[in-house]
């Protein structure tokens, strides 16, 4: 499916189809947030050393055969471990730059999102790395069955990108979503991320749902296919939540009245 249809569902499925942002399509916004490459062909980098392909790609296979969530962690930390707060940096202003022209509201919920999926993240990896466990987690268990594929994928698109700029940022990026999805079991993208039309990612009794999860599957370098998030089958506007939360008052009420009042 192309990315320009991703946001037709999302908008035809709650009637706002015919809403349109100016500055960026769509689509390129859609493509922005699912697709770690997208907007990234010949960027250069400037300042620090680069990465070698070769070395990321040893790395990804390192990755793929990481047992379980713990080996997989040490791994990953190694690899980010490379990189400083200023790479940190550079990657979100390269970032806040590809959406300077977006509307303002949108463009702030949007990099306050991006924000914390690259500095929230690293500093939850970082404390994972130094302390070994976490609550509630297992990291004795193996890492998700669809682990190894998500490396392959990080190595195959490093290395188309490599052929053009240095993969360093990209690499960064992966690595840090892979910890997200592989190792936390949570979405590469933050609950609350914002998709064009008003639709986000959201959270619901243990569940992720993603607006976009399924219709982006076919986005070669994208996160989607690797993601824990499940595709919702309702609209996830931010004012949904609170019909949610009623809707299950209401059950409740009316298991009350019929397991114990009945």
């Amino acid at each position: 499916m192309r990315l320009e249809t991703i946001l037709d569902h999302i908008l035809g499925f709650f009637g706002r189809k015919d809403h349109k942002q100016p500055g960026s399509s769509p689509d390129e916004i859609c493509s922005l947030i699912i697709d770690p490459s997208a907007g990234d062909i010949g960027e250069e980098i400037h300042g620090g050393p680069s990465v070698p392909i070769e070395a990321i790609q040893t790395a990804c296979r390192r990755m793929q055969r990481a047992k379980t969530r713990y080996e997989l962690l040490r791994i990953i930390a190694d690899e980010v471990g490379a990189y400083d707060l200023h790479d940190l940096e550079a990657m979100n202003a390269r970032f806040e730059h590809k959406v300077k022209d977006l509307p303002g509201d949108y463009r702030d919920r949007l990099l306050a999102s991006v924000r914390e999926e690259i500095f929230g993240t690293h500093h939850r990896l970082i404390l994972l790395a130094r302390n070994g466990a976490a609550p509630d987690m297992d990291m004795d268990a193996p890492p998700g069955p669809a682990h190894p594929a998500y490396w392959a994928m990080v190595a195959e698109a490093c290395t188309d990108a490599a052929r053009e700029k240095d993969p360093k940022y990209l690499y960064l990026k992966y690595l840090l979503a892979g910890f997200a999805m592989v190792v936390l079991a949570e979405p590469a993208h933050p609950v609350g991320t914002p998709f064009p039309g008003g639709q986000i990612v959201d959270e619901w009794e243990g569940t992720y749902l993603c607006p976009v999860r399924d219709k982006a599957d076919d986005v070669p370098s994208a996160l989607c296919p690797y993601c824990p998030a499940v595709q919702s089958t309702e609209p996830t506007f931010l004012e949904m939540r609170a019909r949610r939360l009623e809707r299950r008052r209401q059950e409740c009420l009316a298991n009350y009245w019929r397991d114990y009042k009945g």
